[in-house]
Order: C-alpha cells, then structure tokens, then sequence
C-alpha cells in the first residue's frame, strides 16, 4: 500500500470505548432513535487522541450533540423515503471491509481481539445496527446534494472573493497499479494461465501443432502421447466444467483456459454429434512446491518486461493478471494522490518519476505491486482557467455544505426533537 497508515480510531471511532466502564444517559430523542452519552464521549476521545490541538470540550460535546441530531433527522428522513434502500449484503460488506482493515493494521484477529477485550463476532453484533444507520443518512445525503450544482460566474466569484487565502495546489501524481499477490493458490492459477494461453498462441500461429504441443508441454500422462486425445465421450463422463467448455466450442475451436479438479486444461473439439463429444486437451497441473514470493516477483518482472518492451500494454497486463479486484477493471487506476501523502519511499520515486513511466516492481506484506505514472502535477499557484475543474469543485462544496446546513433545518421541524 502506497498511502500513510490510518489512525484505527479513524476507521472505526467507537472501537475505543469497548474496554470501558460508561456510566450512560440519553442526551437526547430524535423520532424515534435516541442519542446516548456514551456516543458522544466516543467522538470526544477521538478527539483527544487525534488532535493535537487544545480544544474546548464543552463547546466540542455541544457541536458533536448537534451533529448526532442532525444525522438522525436524516435517518428518520430516510427511513420515510421508499427509494432509498439499504440491503442486509451492503451493511455485511461496510461493516467487515471496516474491521478488516483495522485487523489488517493491529496484525490478526486474536491481537485485535486481545487489544479491545472483545471477538471479531461480539462487535459486529453491536454495530451493524450502526453501519444500516450510517448508510441510509449518507443515502439520503447525497440524493438531495447531487441536486446542487455550479455555474461558472459562480466559480468566477468564488475564485475572486478567496483567490487570496486559497492555499497553493500540492505536487500530485495520478496512478495506476499492477498487483502481484503472494497467495499460492492465486499464483498458481496466474503461472497455469500463463503458460497455456502461450501454448495456444503458438498452436493459433502455425507454431506448432495442438498435438505436437500436448506431447510436449501437457502433464496428462494418459493422453500426451496421443496428441491429447481423449477420443469420444458422452455427457456426463467428464468434469462438468470441461463438458460445459467442449459443448460450447466449434468443431477444429480451441477454449481459453478453464479450471477442474485436476487443474487448468485448453480443450479442442474434434467432433460434436448430439450428446456426445471427440475432444483433445493440454493440462497443466500447478505445482505444490511454488516459492510464492520468488515466483511473484520473476512473475512481476516479466510482466514488467512484457510492457516496456511493448508486447502487452499496461491496461492489458492489468485486466488479465493483477490480483486487485477493486481496480483490475478499471486498467488499475487508482486515482490522483498527493505526493506529500504518501510513504516516505514512495514520496522519492514518484518525485521523481515521469509521466508514462512504470516503477520497477515493489515488494509490500501481500505481494509485488508495478505503478505507472499517468500524469504529474507539480505544485503551483491555483490560477482561474488552469485550476478551473478543482475551483469548481471547491465552490460546489462549499455550496452543498451551505445548502445541506439549510435543508437539515428545515428537516429538523418534520420530525420530534427533544434534548435532555
């Protein structure tokens, strides 16, 4: 991971009261949810841990008070809104995606369940109710924000009104990420793919014949010297995932890789009449004894090979290899950062990287990552035409804040309020 380590109290406030003895009391009664002390002293002790800063603790609980008023108004708001849904998948998802990256940082579930006195299980109990709260006021937030917009003689007055005080734009860089996991199993199944749709590519290429390249390469010992052949079969005699790929295919057709039980297979349909099938196939057997991190990284670097030497473009390596479900998709972009953000390593190499360059592959707990850089911004004044889109958005949120702090008001006088 290329970005500094987030405060777990960050990540999940009310972690840090678990442990604790609260004398608790109702503050205050919005509909029909009510706002706890102890919630209130969980965002005051976040506080006191993450700022650095004196502050006034009284001025602090009645803001935080406030906030917790507001954000259940919302959650009563929202609750009466038959478009807005929040389902029991999407609340199982925020709620473990939160935990887990707390585990990730404290190291495993039994120190993060010796640290707060507490099992994984307990406190997911106690706070999914939370989380299906947290999604319904941010639901409901952003229906109404999404309505509000800016046009330029907006951004033009803000632009002239605070050209002053607006802070210079930092150094950024936007990325893209190649990830190579340590995981056995994810490498095996890479290096399989790998080496069989090499094997395809030189038998499509009049390289070499399909069983000319079964006696070479397959590991089927009862068919390699048949040129693969595992003649005429009918339904039901085979896995069914190589029957489902053969019945698919055409005859003289070679499939794209496809997983078994006995490992990953290119199959060629010879002849299909009617339930029954002639088929030849190559497979590979993954090994039991890959060095996982060794493989990774010649893997990483070969890939890494592949892209400078133009043989595959980034996108391409990406979408077929990276281990990154979140952004394999997406040619691996994960957006523009801040130099100054990131890891003290990582600040050296893209200060100095250009633009279209790929690092070379970086070792991390999980495994080898390959960056390319898209685009560099150095830091700068912030100019009306040059900086427009990010003025844009600076006016648009101070907007939407300004608008949200109006309609909140207005939604406070629909629903019952009363603080103790």
């Amino acid at each position: 991971m290329i970005f500094r380590k987030i405060n777990l109290l960050l990540l999940l406030i009310a972690v840090v009261s678990l442990s604790a003895e609260i004398a608790d009391r109702i503050l205050a009664v919005v509909g029909d949810e009510v706002i706890l002390k102890s919630e209130v002293d969980q965002y005051v002790e976040h506080q006191k841990y993450s700022s650095k800063a004196n502050f006034d603790e009284h001025e602090l609980r009645s803001k935080v008070l406030d906030e917790l008023v507001s954000n259940m108004v919302m959650y009563d708001i929202a609750l009466r809104d038959s478009t807005i849904k929040v389902s029991d998948e999407e609340v199982q998802r925020m709620l473990d995606s939160r935990i887990s990256a707390i585990i990730e940082q404290v190291g495993s579930e039994a120190k993060f369940e010796e640290m707060y006195n507490t099992t994984v299980s307990d406190l997911k109990k106690q706070y999914r109710s939370d989380i299906r709260k947290n999604l319904f006021i941010d639901r409901i937030k952003n229906k109404y924000i999404q309505k509000v917009s800016v046009s330029r003689n907006e951004v033009e007055d803000f632009f002239n009104m605070f050209k002053d005080s607006i802070p210079p734009a930092k150094a950024t860089v936007s990325l893209s990420q190649l990830v190579i996991n340590f995981s056995k199993d994810a490498l095996q199944k890479t290096k399989s793919i790998e080496i069989l749709k090499d094997i395809k590519s030189k038998i499509t290429s009049g390289e070499i014949s399909f069983e000319a390249a079964a006696e070479l390469y397959s590991q089927d010992e009862a068919t390699r010297k048949k040129g693969g052949s595992l003649g005429v079969t009918k339904r039901g005699d085979l896995v069914s995932e190589y029957e489902r790929t053969a019945f698919n295919l055409e005859p003289g057709e070679i499939s794209e890789p496809v997983k078994t039980s006995f490992g990953y297979h290119i199959v060629k349909l010879i002849e299909k009449t009617g339930e029954k099938i002639n088929t030849s196939h190559i497979l590979i057997t993954p090994s039991s004894s890959i060095d996982n991190d060794s493989t990774a990284m010649k893997f990483t670097y070969s890939l890494r090979d592949s892209v400078i030497n133009k043989k595959m473009a980034f996108e391409e390596a990406v979408k077929k290899y990276s281990s990154d479900e979140k952004t394999k998709y997406s040619d691996g972009n994960i957006g523009t950062v801040e130099i100054d953000q990131l890891d003290k390593k990582y600040i050296e190499i893209f200060s100095n990287a250009d633009v279209g360059s790929l690092t070379e592959p970086i070792k991390e707990k999980d495994g080898y990552y390959i960056y390319k850089v898209n685009d560099k911004k150095n830091a700068h004044k912030i100019e009306l035409n040059s900086d427009f889109s990010y003025l844009k958005n600076l006016t648009l949120e101070m907007k939407r804040k300004a608008e949200l702090k109006k309609w909140i008001e207005e939604l406070r006088k629909k629903v019952y309020i009363e603080v103790k």
